[in-house]
């Protein structure tokens, strides 16, 4: 005779074998403690036999099912049965992307998210730039305050220092981060180009009146 052996405290289905043949009567069958000689319930995918009081009851199984975590789309899993993934903060949906907030049932978009998202990405821009323009003046500072730099030096120094400030004001607007433009970068060889013809007019005019 096949019996059923089940947990003594939560009646959650163990194993099943053969009764041991009773050695003091022929014909009978030993039935131990937490175990029934009452057949197994045919149990779809994801749920499991439990004993209560006197019958087998099926009981949510997601043991073994990839699950997530619905305040942070994390996996996660559930260890043992008769255990929901609502009662466990669990859902078996994958959540989407991070800009995702799971509400009322499903995960959906989060407006305060994606602004957050925008946001940092654009002021991670913004820092990308801005190093990229004080390495342009690095170290010119003094120079130029004490007249070292040529025409050249000073033309570009300005137009960083410029495009600094630009960017600066970019960030501060109202419109930021949603309807931007970033200011253009200096464009040395124009710049370059603007002060040489600058000088080569400067000394045409002044060889004319000599």
């Amino acid at each position: 005779m096949l019996i059923h052996n089940y947990d003594h405290q939560t009646g959650q289905y163990l194993s099943s074998n053969l009764a041991d043949a009773d050695p003091q009567q022929d014909g009978r069958w030993l039935i131990p403690s937490f175990a029934t000689d009452t057949p197994l319930p045919e149990h779809p995918p994801m749920t499991w036999p439990f004993w209560q009081g006197d019958k087998w009851v099926l009981v949510p199984d997601y043991r073994g099912r990839t699950l997530y975590r619905i305040d942070n789309g994390e996996p996660s899993e559930i260890l043992q049965a008769g255990v929901t993934p609502e009662e466990s903060g669990l859902t078996n949906k994958q959540r989407p992307s991070d800009a995702h907030k799971w509400s009322n049932g499903d995960w959906v978009i989060d407006p305060e998210i994606v602004a957050q998202q925008k946001r940092a990405a654009a002021m991670a821009e913004f820092a990308s730039k801005m190093t990229k323009a004080r390495a342009a003046n690095l170290g010119k500072s003094d120079a130029i305050a004490a007249g070292l730099l040529n025409d050249i030096e000073t033309a570009l120094f300005k137009a960083w220092a410029a495009y600094q400030m630009a960017l600066v004001r970019t960030i501060e607007a109202s419109n930021f981060p949603d309807n931007f433009e970033w200011p253009s970068e200096p464009d040395v060889r124009v710049i370059t180009k603007q002060v040489e013809e600058d000088q080569a007019t400067f000394s045409s005019e002044q060889t004319a009146s000599n």
